[in-house]
């Protein structure tokens, strides 16, 4: 299993905040938080569920663009 962005973000977060050193500890620490991200079945659902509803959202969105509903700047950004 390949580290993503985001793995390679939370894992420089958690070393950040205590204080981890490079080496042989990092390593470690960092193969059982990706294995155990790997395995939780809660977060795979959480992230599926989120995928889906960002897409109904950008959908419902365009939708509203076309029946002509003027979508604030501030709000596509996130979209």
């Amino acid at each position: 299993m390949k580290s993503t962005k985001e793995e390679k973000a939370i894992f420089n977060e958690i070393k950040s905040k205590y204080n981890l050193k490079e080496g042989l500890l990092a390593r470690l620490f960092k193969r059982s938080v990706s294995k155990a991200l790997k395995n939780d079945k809660t977060i795979a659902q959480a992230l599926k569920d989120g995928d889906k509803a960002l897409g109904d959202l950008k959908k419902n969105i365009d939708t509203l663009e076309k029946k002509g509903y003027k979508i604030p700047a501030a709000l596509k950004k996130y979209i």
